[in-house]
């Protein structure tokens, strides 16, 4: 599911100027990093003012003191969209919920998103005055009178009339129905364009309500979770920069957690919000791959029954039904490989752990220990080849000087690192984090030995349902005798590639052999039959 965020906020007197020219990149925001995440401006304003910086300027200067200057929208646009298509998307929602008969300015800005580079944050900020210009722009009242509380009695000297829909009693009602209008805009948008996407204005507790109702319980587990918090620019960089210091994958995420932890608690909660989606919507998706497997497996197996009863041979299915479940299995074998790869094997656990616990000290400790036993070595080899050191070479007693030395410094330096790390987790704190950090690596490589065998029984079904195509093909045509090879069988999995190209090929001489034998068969049954010639390199996968 798509991103949805649409928010209204206000701007007290005082700060109009300046918000406008942050969003629309101008003044002091005119240059610089900034300055370069501006995709597009426009803005709708009184013959008056020269830009809509100068508009809002007055409204810090006439709008009363303490009062409401401006108003704001700020939603997320669809990525998928081009920047054009979402300039439109923005004019239709302004001309739809502001409207021409109020002044408004609107940027689009897009940036690498916080957390992945790889992906495009694109948003809008539209900015509004609340206050109704019956007249049109190019009558609008003088600055002095624009801005004037209204009078009913004597409206042509006083001010606008303002927009109540978002200061009354029926507000809340008001933004709702924008925001579930901006949703079916988005949804719109992708349905016309053919995107598999959708984006939904309501709660996540409503989200899960709607698909337990539906039974669909592994959507609900999906949004069973809390609404992520919003870091704000400075601690969000902060947070990447600790994120690409130390790395975000498999071997270093404790790491970097810990130190994210130690710089913010609400970044580190943050950050395991996301990866708790992240890992939910993997397994929401790989349900559904699963799901949907199943159902073209029930439907395969129906569609060749019907086959085998009727006598027709149809090339295509037969083809693009092997090659689908052949390079399925090659998937999941690929997968398991990268799986077993992520596994921390147990007798590695302690010392993977102690080096989260010591921020990296411990591995290096580690390296510094077989550097003290190499230069031991060293000086043991050079007194069994040149005796004491008064007998030895110059430049030989040099390097055994040096050597010693060096020796001696690392050695201490060894004892006192290693005194201190043993002190540390030999703690009752320590202890406790130690057995922690283990429990949550054992339970980790646990979910990942589960997955590689969901995936192993996955292709063993694969497995079953390539034999019973085969004897589909058998059964159109009862004198044709074709014995599997050995290495057709399951392969394991350090030659699954080899395994899925010979499969190939042993099915493309099947399928050869089922349609030469069927069309002789047809001949001698009359029965009914739907195939083409083709020349035999046709028929490659």
């Amino acid at each position: 599911m798509a991103t949805y965020h649409l928010s209204l906020k206000n701007g007290k007197t005082g700060t109009a100027k300046q918000h406008a020219d942050y969003i629309l990149r101008e003044g002091r925001f005119s240059s610089g990093r900034r300055a370069e995440e501006l995709v597009y401006k426009n803005a709708n304003l009184p013959h008056w003012a020269m830009s809509a910086s100068d508009f809002f300027a007055h409204a810090d200067k006439y709008e009363r003191t303490n009062g409401r200057a401006y108003s704001e929208f700020e939603i997320a646009l669809p990525n998928e969209l081009t920047h054009e298509e979402n300039q439109k998307l923005v004019n239709d929602f302004v001309g739809k919920h502001i409207g021409n008969n109020k002044v408004w300015a609107y940027a689009i800005h897009s940036k690498p998103a916080t957390f992945d580079d790889d992906e495009e944050q694109i948003h809008a900020h539209i900015m509004f005055c609340e206050r109704v210009v019956e007249d049109g722009m190019t009558k609008a009242k003088s600055p002095s009178k624009f801005f004037k509380r209204y009078n009913g009695k004597s409206p042509d000297n006083s001010g606008y009339k303002k927009d109540e829909r978002f200061t009354s009693s029926d507000a809340r009602d008001s933004i709702k129905k924008i925001r579930q209008s901006w949703e079916d805009m988005v949804n719109t948008e992708y349905t016309s364009r053919r995107i598999n996407k959708t984006v939904s204005c309501k709660t996540l507790k409503v989200q899960r309500d709607l698909a337990a109702a539906a039974g669909d319980n592994d959507l609900a587990d999906f949004f069973d979770r809390e609404p992520q918090e919003h870091l704000g620019p400075a601690l969000a960089y902060k947070t990447k920069k600790i994120i690409e210091e130390n790395g975000y994958d498999q071997e270093n995420i404790d790491n970097t957690l810990d130190k994210i932890y130690q710089m913010s608690v609400k970044a580190f909660g943050v950050i395991i919000d996301k990866i708790q989606k992240a890992r939910k919507a993997a397994e929401l998706k790989y349900k559904k791959q699963i799901e949907l497997e199943r159902k073209e497996k029930e439907y395969s197996e129906k569609r060749f029954a019907e086959l085998t009863m009727s006598g027709e041979i149809i090339r295509k299915d037969f083809v693009k039904l092997l090659g689908s479940v052949n390079n399925q299995i090659k998937y999941n074998e690929s997968a398991i490989i990268r799986i077993e790869k992520t596994i921390t094997p147990i007798d590695q656990m302690p010392s993977k752990v102690l080096n989260i616990m010591t921020s990296g000290k411990f591995e290096k400790l580690q390296k510094e220990g077989e550097a003290i036993i190499s230069l031991k070595t060293r000086l043991k080899e050079i007194l069994s080849l040149y005796g004491p050191k008064e007998s030895m070479p110059n430049n030989i007693r040099a390097e055994y000087n040096e050597k010693g030395r060096s020796y001696r410094i690392l050695k201490a330096d060894y004892k006192k690192q290693d005194a201190e790390i043993h002190s540390f987790i030999s703690s009752e704190a320590g202890d406790k984090w130690y057995k922690k950090l283990i429990k949550e690596m054992l339970e980790q490589s646990k979910d990942m030995e589960d997955q590689k065998l969901n995936l192993l029984k996955l292709n063993n079904e694969y497995r079953e349902l390539r034999k019973e195509i085969i004897e589909v093909g058998r059964k159109i045509n009862p004198h044709l005798h074709y014995r599997m090879k050995s290495k057709y069988r399951a392969p394991e999995l350090g030659n699954g590639a080899s395994a899925i190209f010979d499969a190939r090929n042993d099915i493309n001489n099947l399928l050869r052999n089922i349609i030469n034998a069927g069309k002789e068969n047809i001949r001698r049954n009359k029965m009914t039959v739907s195939l083409n010639s083709r020349k035999s390199s046709e028929w490659d996968m």
